[in-house]
């Protein structure tokens, strides 16, 4: 009887002490090892976000680089106006910019407005402002119809592309 009280005790005491502990020990090195993993893949989607972004400025550098040295959103705007035949549609260009804190850029935004104007011609202009090639991008778009048949339209668009602070 001593002998088996003997071995329930040291069965009891290799559990409590020995075998418990480690399977304690298994649960949390699993914990810490989702929340490892978890880690390594938000790393993973950062790096890959930061490469893209990376891509998108050497972009935005060659292509400031490739345009005119005069080169002014306002102007570009209006001559695609008039290449597409919607000069005379124009009823205000407003020209605004935003700094970029600690960067040597500056975001140069026009907001517009055109009346009285058909689809197609609108078509034209946009996509000669959105396919230039000199990274001018339409972020706002405001259609309606306007004219007594209504097959005219009305159209407030905001266009804004990368600029340098200091010219070159």
């Amino acid at each position: 009887m001593i002998a088996l009280g003997g071995l329930l005790v040291i069965v009891f005491v290799s559990v409590q002490f020995v075998f418990l502990p480690l399977l304690d020990q298994k649960k949390e090195l699993t914990r810490v090892l989702a929340i490892e993993q978890d880690a390594v893949a938000q790393m993973t989607r950062l790096q890959a976000q930061y490469m893209a972004l990376s891509r998108d400025m050497d972009t935005g550098q060659s292509i400031m680089a490739s345009r005119p040295r005069d080169f002014t959103l306002f102007s570009f705007l209006d001559t695609q106006a008039e290449k597409s035949g919607v000069k005379k549609n124009i009823d205000y260009m407003r020209p605004f910019s935003q700094n970029l804190d600690d960067s040597p850029y500056v975001v140069s935004k026009v907001r517009l407005k055109l009346k009285n104007m058909y689809l197609n011609d609108f078509i034209r202009f946009l996509n000669a402002v959105e396919t230039s090639g000199n990274g001018v991008y339409v972020i706002s778009l405001s259609l309606s119809k306007t004219g007594e048949k209504e097959n005219l339209l009305e159209a407030v668009l905001e266009a804004q592309t990368l600029m340098n602070k200091e010219p070159n």
